[in-house]
């Protein structure tokens, strides 16, 4: 007789609530218990950091996906859950990250000095309290190099989810729709990108008068942010990517996400140089406008001469291998000439076709069904991170509901309004609708900002919140928009 199996299916006792549950109870001792080290490997505590966090982001995908909305507001709660759970806990990890900030300008300033972190935290954080000691005395006790190390690995995984989602972001866009698509995705991509920016600086003085204008300038840039992503999963769920309508919504979403680029790179030279100088800003708008018309009309070339180059030495991985080392190679190169990586990342994805690897002994899969495996590993940890960095008690706060609940709808109406300009006989209103998603593009420059000091907790908590309602509204208006319009039709 042959023994059983033990056969698991939907009703098993082990439904993904309980595994959920499970992962948390779980995460608390072991994660203190990382802290503690170990008798073998001393790193071995990062595979566990990487091993919770990805199953935090599976808990939160399923949860999404039950609720039949985006997997990205799954992970951004289970994020802000797990995190806050942590810090209850008053677990290293979770502190960490809650903070990252704080660390990572500790990090970084001991980097770049040669000092120590204490004397980097010292001279940065002079009148540390809460927090800040708290995070500060965990970077310069006696377990120092191994939350040091935890903080470097940290920042690996989420750039890592980063670069790899821009990758991909880049990869489902096409310049040549984008040339197709004409003026009037020009128009509404210049619309969408112009009223959020000013609105939101507008919002900032209005709700912020005591913050810098650099706080309000970050608040606009952020406001005019787009998901690529989310917008076209809606489309190509109703199978609507074929309407005109579809065409000059995506077309201006990646023209979009072009100027959000720029305008971010603006923002950071002027932080980074304390003043607003027309000549600073003119010299970093000419440099984004400069290192993306140069990838967009040569990139192809180089990108199809480095493919021919690379498969005399290798075929089997050359989809996977050449668009990653690609997108590297350019996000160092932006990050050179003083612009975020994350604009070289999708400018890898722009220039990078199916086309260029026709050779049959290549693999038959697109590149995009060849990097999503990677990318579905490691983006969703970076919205975990992001979720983990929202202290709930900021809401607590009516300042901060407040802000959050101006900036939403600003987000929206500011978006909305860009479908005016979608042309006559188009359906300007589903068009404007479908560019209101911030999703994880929102979500990099929050994140950009508070690594920058700029973003203090409430606002990253009401930056995370506007994300998450645009989320969550957008493919909801979206889908009743398309829809009134064919009934009209």
């Amino acid at each position: 007789m042959k023994p059983s199996v033990p056969q698991f299916h939907s009703r098993s006792r082990f439904t993904p609530p309980r595994l959920a549950l499970f992962l948390c109870v779980l995460a608390a001792p072991v994660a203190w218990a990382s802290a503690q080290g170990g008798h073998h490997d001393p790193f071995a505590f990062i595979l566990l950091e990487l091993a919770i966090l990805i199953g935090v982001a599976v808990m939160g995908r399923w949860a999404a996906r039950r609720a039949g909305q985006p997997t990205v507001l799954g992970e951004l709660l289970a994020g802000v859950i797990i995190g806050n759970v942590g810090v209850w806990f008053g677990l290293p990890f979770f502190e960490l990250v809650m903070n990252m900030d704080v660390a990572g300008a500790v990090v970084r300033e001991a980097w770049t000095s040669g000092t120590s972190t204490l004397e980097a935290a010292t001279t940065l954080f002079p009148n540390a309290q809460d927090a800040d000691a708290l995070v500060i005395s965990l970077m310069s006790g006696p377990d120092a190099p191994r939350v040091i190390v935890m903080a470097i690995a940290i920042w690996m995984f989420s750039n890592l989810g980063v670069i790899l989602l821009l990758l991909m972001v880049g990869l489902e866009s096409s310049v040549a729709e984008m040339k197709q698509a004409g003026l009037n995705a020009l128009l509404v991509a210049f619309i969408g990108v112009a009223a959020p920016m000013l609105l939101g600086v507008g919002a900032g003085a209005l709700l912020l008068p005591e913050s810098s204008i650099a706080v309000h300038l970050f608040l606009g840039a952020t406001l005019s942010a787009t998901s690529v992503g989310i917008t076209a999963r809606v489309l190509k769920d109703m199978g609507k990517l074929g309407m005109p309508e579809a065409k000059i919504i995506l077309s201006a979403a990646v023209i979009d996400d072009i100027l959000g680029l720029i305008i971010l790179a603006v923002v950071v030279g002027v932080i980074a140089s304390g003043t607003i100088q027309l000549p600073e800003i003119a010299r970093i708008a000419l440099l984004s406008l400069t290192f993306i018309g140069v990838i967009l009309i040569l990139g192809d070339r180089f990108a199809a001469l480095g493919v021919r180059l690379l498969a005399r030495i290798e075929q089997q991985h050359l989809k996977l291998l050449f668009p990653i080392g690609l997108a590297f190679a350019l996000a160092w190169l932006a990050n050179q000439i003083e612009l975020a990586t994350i604009v070289g990342a999708f400018a890898a994805g722009l220039v990078v076709r199916d086309a260029y690897f026709a050779d049959p002994e290549i693999s038959d899969k697109t590149i995009e069904e060849t990097i999503a495996p990677l990318e579905a590993t490691f983006a969703p940890i970076f919205f975990v991170l992001m979720g983990m960095q929202v202290d709930l008690a900021t809401f607590a706060d009516p300042a901060t509901i407040g802000i959050a609940g101006a900036l939403c709808l600003v987000a929206i109406a500011s978006k909305a309004i860009a479908g005016v300009a979608a042309g006559a006989g188009m359906d300007g209103l589903s068009v404007g609708l479908a560019m209101v998603p911030r999703g994880e593009v929102g979500l990099i420059f929050a994140n950009i900002g508070k690594s920058l000091g700029v973003v203090s907790d409430s606002i990253f908590a009401a930056i995370v919140i506007m994300v998450m309602v645009t989320t969550f509204v957008a493919p909801i208006a979206l889908r009743w928009s398309l829809t009134r319009g064919r009934t009209d039709a």
